[in-house]
């Protein structure tokens, strides 16, 4: 068990890490156990194996871990209870239960990905790179667009059209010369 200071540490984590995660948690527990279990007595029990531990310190996702400590509460509630029904949870629903946060090298790709893409958007004129921001980043609708710019709509389907054209056409540009490059490099002894 943890000492006062460690404690503390730990319930503000809980608070942090834990708590806002369980709506998710018990509508999860809900659609896989059905009437199997009790939702209320297994997030209970979750709180106290995940308080009464030493740290935290080695738990890199608390999201992830609330689930796992509810998944094993419930099956010892159902074990307990001698019920059998226990709903099998495929890869696939697990989905929902892993970490939304990218790999880091996913993430480190994306990173890339973007600022190809920002350098792709700064070769564009003013308006048509601001109409692309407007529309496709902020998610405005084409009339929001058009107001914020002091334009006309057509004007800013137009500069969509010429911008998401051009930013397509340097992309295709770029890939057909890494190709050029790589198959140069194959073909040389």
């Amino acid at each position: 068990m943890a000492d006062g200071s460690q404690y503390d540490i730990i319930a503000a984590w809980i608070a942090r890490e834990i708590l806002p995660h369980e709506g998710d948690v018990r509508n999860w527990l809900r659609r896989r156990w059905r009437t199997g279990i009790d939702v209320d007595d297994v997030i209970q029990e979750a709180y106290c194996r995940i308080a009464g531990l030493g740290s935290v310190d080695h738990i890199a996702r608390g999201r992830s871990y609330f689930f796992r400590t509810a998944q094993a509460v419930a099956i010892d509630m159902m074990r307990h209870a001698k019920v059998a029904n226990i709903v099998a949870v495929t890869e696939i629903e697990w989905m929902d239960v892993r970490d939304d946060e990218p790999l880091a090298d996913r993430s480190a790709m994306a990173k890339q990905e973007l600022e190809k893409v920002d350098g792709l958007l700064s070769r564009l004129s003013w308006t048509c790179r601001r109409v692309i921001e407007l529309r496709r980043i902020e998610g405005l609708s084409q009339r929001e667009t058009a107001a914020k710019l002091n334009v006309s709509e057509s004007v800013v389907e137009n500069h969509i059209v010429r911008g998401v054209r051009a930013v397509l056409k340097a992309i295709a540009s770029e890939e057909a010369g890494a190709k050029e490059k790589e198959e140069g490099r194959i073909g040389t002894p």
